[in-house]
């Protein structure tokens, strides 16, 4: 009897029943093993035949299959749910595991935030910037990438104006189109 060798996709010529040996033809049609895809049967009595040697690698196959199935199913994030200095996904909800700087309007983990401080860093630990002193400080940092048109920093603005912080007043219509014009821009967050 042969072993277990995976299917030849490439060639046409080469398929061969595992069990067998019978090559395949126009008279003889070959089945994939349903389950793993690897090796090809003439018929039902050469795959039970077949079952306990080619068990193990079939059910290996079937389990990683499955494993690619249900990993490609998942939904991407969008790029701004990482953290710009360890790349790793930044834990739901955002808000409560990361902190966003006025300065460069990038959203950082609190795990490099806190390796930055122990560091002796206490500015900003993607571009190092000083952290502003005051609300109003800070407005003038934002409103600087506001005027370069960043949309992360538009949302912020916006979210500002909603929630009336940093010394603004609540005003939820121009709140309303900060956020449009971010959304418009490619903000995501604008968006929720």
């Amino acid at each position: 009897m042969m072993s277990c060798q995976p299917v030849d996709r490439e060639s046409g010529s080469g398929e061969a029943c595992a069990n067998c040996g019978k090559q395949g033809s126009d008279t003889v049609k070959l089945k994939n093993c349903t389950a793993c895809r690897l090796v090809k049967y003439c018929g039902v009595d050469c795959q039970r035949a077949h079952r306990k040697q080619h068990k193990k690698a079939c059910k290996q196959r079937a389990a990683e299959l499955k494993d690619e199935q249900l990993y490609s199913q998942g939904h991407e994030r969008p790029e701004g749910d990482f953290c710009p200095i360890c790349t790793l996904p930044i834990p739901l909800p955002m808000g409560d595991h990361s902190g966003i700087n006025a300065c460069c309007m990038k959203r950082v983990c609190d795990g490099c935030i806190l390796a930055a401080r122990q560091r002796g860093l206490r500015g900003c630990p993607f571009c190092r910037t000083p952290r502003p002193a005051d609300e109003a400080s800070q407005l003038a940092m934002v409103q600087k990438r506001v005027s370069k048109r960043d949309a992360e920093a538009i949302n912020h603005l916006g979210n500002q104006h909603f929630y009336g912080r940093l010394g603004l007043t609540k005003d939820v219509p121009r709140a309303i189109e900060l956020w449009t014009e971010a959304a418009e821009l490619g903000s995501v967050d604008a968006l929720s």
